[in-house]
């Protein structure tokens, strides 16, 4: 039995992660994301920003889907990783949902630090993101449920 098929055994009738929100500018680690979603049927609704302020624009949105778990990447263009996390953590005093802050492995270790100082930043993700990696983010959802 593969990987895949001893997490989609796991998978109660609905997804365990309604909705998943993706913030990364490097689309070769979106679509990893996207198969990897897919593959492990984890995930009921995955949004997808290239840019950090868009998906802000989707958060602030009373409209919108709020997503259940947010995967934030640190280094991208215009907003990065730790302006989201300060504008987040200023619009949403109480909190909003918990964040994963993926790292590019040759980041500095003072960029772990630096996230760890929001109270929403749940823990920490090495780029690409694995069927492993999701179960286990499923799993602190349901924990923190």
């Amino acid at each position: 039995m593969t990987l895949t098929d001893q997490l989609t055994d796991r998978i109660p009738d609905r997804h365990t992660i309604d909705t998943l929100m993706l913030i990364d500018d490097n689309t070769f680690d979106q679509l990893i994301c996207k198969r990897v979603t897919a593959k492990t049927g984890l995930v009921g609704n995955l949004l997808q920003y290239l840019d950090a302020q868009q998906a802000l624009d989707h958060l602030v949105d009373p409209d919108a889907a709020t997503p259940d778990l947010i995967l934030l990447d640190i280094n991208m263009p215009k907003m990065d990783g730790f302006e989201f996390l300060a504008a987040v953590h200023d619009r949403f005093p109480e909190g909003l949902c918990p964040i994963i802050v993926m790292l590019d492995p040759a980041l500095d270790p003072k960029g772990e630090a630096r996230a760890r100082v929001f109270p929403m930043v749940q823990g920490f993700l090495a780029k690409p993101l694995t069927p492993e990696d999701l179960q286990g983010f499923a799993d602190l959802l349901r924990d923190l449920r």
